[in-house]
């Protein structure tokens, strides 16, 4: 089997050149070296490489120009079949499998109703071992092979040891399963926290690159947050900074679904607005933990129509994200707090309070000049995360495994 080669400089530079086509999709040889730096005649000899690993692909060369001056350029672009990734998105009664592919587009997605709480350490790997498997034996023969696999779960979790710690989603603490899952797969595996992979999509938008200290807040069945410092995510210890949902807003108050009173969570979740309106409307069944996309729309529309009561539950969730942000802003001075998730859905309905809140716990100067933004929900980034946390993670192996098949 060869080695990768020894030119740490010309590895790099492949690396760079197999992400910013990923990043940017079609690009022509001249202009990759533009982007990475990087000469012409390196990137003309790193493309022939890649083409002939498998690895990218030529696109057929441009019309001619009607004036005849100038070659048309050629595009190069990653193998979509390349490789492909699967993330797992664990959250309470719902478990989301996503197949992306080498250049980073999902490529198929499937939802699971599973009564998550119900679960033991070994029923939850049994049924992950059940999923993964079956959608690799539907969707892996469109591919090279599987370069990964993504979990991201909603709550504390160590990604160095492959440990779910804690999740509001499962009943059981301190459960490896990482290791099983690469043992069993043959291929690497990690695990996220859920709002860690939406903060990777959203720190990578050009409207955030200038931002390298940011907040990302996700609003939804729970409240999750990431902290980016110098745009390394920051994780604490054991993987359990950031979990400003199950900071306090009322000591004593709500019960949330970590088993303690008072939590911001337990105020501006989907759950906690669920249960709130339940004292005072006539709601129709379903699972209270995890209420339906239609409710929650349900909900949100009464209180942008102007009924009482949902405007104070809904003002109430933005004083809770309120004060919890000014903690951010005291603590953290960021640049930017971006609040995101299916929940932003009521942001709307929620900010006017959030910001007087802000304002009641803060002076001007501690505020600063932090900006506070929501950006729509109008996909789910967290799956869209996973894969290119995978992807990111498992490069330099698959470019390896090429260099060691074109030479065998």
């Amino acid at each position: 089997m060869a080695l990768p080669s020894t030119d740490t400089s010309r590895y790099d530079n492949t690396l760079a050149v197999i992400r910013t086509l990923r990043d940017q999709g079609p690009v022509a040889r001249v202009d990759l070296g533009a982007l990475n730096g990087i000469s012409s005649a390196t990137v003309t000899s790193i493309s022939a490489e890649l083409l002939q690993q498998g690895l990218i692909t030529e696109r057929p060369p441009e019309t001619p120009r009607p004036s005849g001056r100038g070659r048309p350029k050629t595009l190069v672009e990653l193998n979509p079949q390349a490789a492909c990734v699967v993330c797992i998105k664990l959250s309470i009664n719902e478990i989301q499998l996503v197949v992306g592919d080498f250049s980073g587009q999902v490529r198929h997605s499937e939802h699971h109703a599973v009564t998550t709480l119900a679960l033991s350490a070994d029923d939850l790997e049994t049924l992950l071992d059940e999923k993964i498997s079956t959608v690799c034996a539907q969707q892996l023969n469109e591919f090279q092979r599987l370069a990964g696999i993504c979990l991201a779960v909603q709550g504390v979790v160590s990604s160095q040891s492959g440990t779910i710690i804690w999740s509001p989603a499962l009943s059981f603490r301190n459960a490896p399963i990482s290791a099983r899952l690469a043992e069993r797969f043959h291929c690497s595996v990690l695990l996220e926290n859920d709002a860690n992979c939406i903060a990777s999509v959203l720190a990578a938008k050009p409207d955030y690159k200038d931002c390298p200290n940011l907040v990302v807040i996700m609003l939804g069945y729970g409240i999750g947050m990431s902290v980016l410092i110098n745009g390394v995510p920051y994780l604490g210890a054991n993987g359990s900074a950031a979990e400003f949902g199950h900071s306090k807003y009322q000591p004593g108050g709500a019960l949330c679904a970590c088993g303690r009173r008072g939590c911001i969570e337990a105020y501006a979740s989907d759950y906690a607005l669920y249960r709130a309106a339940s004292d005072h409307l006539a709601l129709p069944s379903g699972d209270s933990a995890h209420p339906s996309e239609q409710q929650m729309q349900t909900l949100t529309q009464q209180a942008l129509n102007g009924d009482p009561a949902m405007q104070r539950i809904y003002a109430e969730a933005g004083r809770a994200l309120g004060y919890g942000i000014a903690n951010i802003l005291a603590l953290f001075n960021p640049d930017l707090v971006l609040i995101t998730g299916s929940g932003v859905r009521g942001f709307d309905a929620m900010q006017a309070a959030m910001h007087h809140a802000i304002d009641d716990a803060l002076v001007a100067e501690l505020r600063g000049t932090t900006r506070i933004e929501s950006c729509a929900w109008d996909r789910d980034m967290t799956c869209m995360g996973g894969i290119a946390m995978a992807l990111h993670a498992t490069d330099a192996q698959a470019l390896s495994m090429s260099q060691a098949s074109s030479v065998s």
